[in-house]
């Protein structure tokens, strides 16, 4: 999950985080998949297992989305195809000031 680098995918979402998302955050899962597979400076860093991915939707929204790369057992179990990396999200939320300087910098603007 790196900058400039494709990453093949598949999401997966429970219906809770789901319906926290959007309650709570007001998140929406396409808005996630946006950043996810459509911008091109979203970035990752990893913490213990799972992975922070900033990123920004189309409307110009800064997230902070946390997933965890599902393991090929894992993802058998949610009959997913087992040789496709499946990115369980564990839930996401606007980023604040200091994240979105961080994005940005990383994007080459300066604030």
């Amino acid at each position: 999950m790196g900058r400039g680098k494709v990453f093949q995918c598949e999401i997966t979402v429970s219906s809770g985080v789901k319906g926290k998302l959007l309650k709570k955050h007001n998140i929406e899962v396409w808005e996630i998949e946006e950043v996810i597979y459509d911008d091109p400076y979203a970035f990752s860093v990893t913490y213990r297992d799972c992975y922070f991915i900033y990123g920004r939707t189309f409307s110009g929204r800064y997230l902070l989305i946390l997933v965890r790369v599902l393991s090929s057992e894992e993802a058998s179990q949610l009959t997913l195809k087992p040789r496709i990396n499946v990115l369980k999200i564990i839930t996401a939320r606007d980023m604040n000031t200091k994240q979105r300087k961080t994005y940005d910098r990383k994007r080459g603007v300066k604030r």
